[in-house]
């Protein structure tokens, strides 16, 4: 699994920039797409302000993540 970081975080709180690490560290932590997939889900369920910071989706072999008032793709993890 390859995360690139495309773009800074524009929303620098330290709720938001917590929550940027905590992203990365699931990413780095995981080597399955299934793996992935949960423990993003985890990190909706421990941290319940997940969706006011940030949105993520998955493609066929990617997953990508980007703050939740923007366009630009913060985050993109190749599987």
């Amino acid at each position: 699994m390859k995360a690139i970081v495309e773009n800074p975080l524009m929303n620098c709180d330290p709720e938001s920039m917590n929550l940027f690490v905590q992203i990365l560290n699931e990413i780095t932590s995981c080597i399955t797409e299934d793996e992935l997939r949960g423990c993003m889900n985890s990190l909706i369920v421990r941290y319940s302000y997940f969706k006011l910071f940030f949105d993520y989706g998955f493609g066929h072999n990617y997953m990508w993540v980007k703050e939740s008032d923007s366009m630009e793709t913060l985050i993109f993890v190749e599987f």
